[in-house]
Order: structure tokens, then sequence, then C-alpha cells
């Protein structure tokens, strides 16, 4: 005769944990605030006022991303960030410099983040 096992509130438990993994896969507007971080503290060169103008935030679900420059008429914004050795152009690195920075605010921000996610799920 198989024993029986009752836990107490593994029910509530579950539809917590589905509802939490539900918000945390939406997670894109906490990785745009990161990536305004970085937009905010960049000091990219200024020539014309183009590339700095350009820099913007992404709204991924898994990761914070930031753009610099466009394929149209700012396409140089990569160049400007790593460089074109071939070109003899050094790399300016105005957005890892600046990720750098404000590496302890970012941290900051994914950790409030994933504490809304706990505390709203009451988990």
């Amino acid at each position: 005769m198989a024993e029986q096992v009752e836990i107490k509130g593994l029910r509530e438990l579950n539809k917590a944990l589905v509802q939490a993994a539900e918000d945390s896969r939406d997670l894109s507007k906490l990785m745009y605030d990161i990536g305004m971080i970085v937009v905010r503290a960049a000091k990219p060169p200024r020539r014309t006022g183009n590339l700095a103008d350009s820099l913007r935030a992404g709204r991924g679900k898994t990761k914070a991303v930031v753009r610099a420059g466009n394929n149209g008429s700012i396409p140089y914004g990569r160049v400007m960030e790593y460089g074109w050795a071939a070109r003899n152009i050094q790399p300016r690195l105005f957005l890892n410099k600046a990720r750098a920075e404000k590496a302890n605010e970012i941290e900051r921000a994914i950790f409030a983040g994933i504490d809304d996610i706990i505390r709203k799920n009451k988990l």
C-alpha cells in the first residue's frame, strides 16, 4: 500500500512560480532602462553631434543592448566604438567605458528589477 504525502501550499506555490516566470519573460522595460543608463553616460566623439544623437537602447527581453549609429546616414558608429585597423582608426570604446563606469548602477538596477518580480509574486 502506497503512502500519501500532502504538501500544503504546493498549488499556490506552483501558481506563483508560473506567474513569476511570465513576468520574468517580459523584462524588456528593465533591459531598456539598463541600456539607457549606458546611453546617458556615454561620451562619444563629437564633430557634428550626429553620433551622440543616434545613441539608443534596445528593448531586448533577455539582454540590454545599446546601439550607436545606423546603416543609413550614420554608418560609422561601430567604427568609432571598435576602430578599423585597416584604416588606422583607433577604437574609442565610449560605450564600453560608459558600461564599465556605470557597472554598480547597472547591477543595482538588475537586482531591483528581479526583486520587484519576486515581491510582486510573493515568492
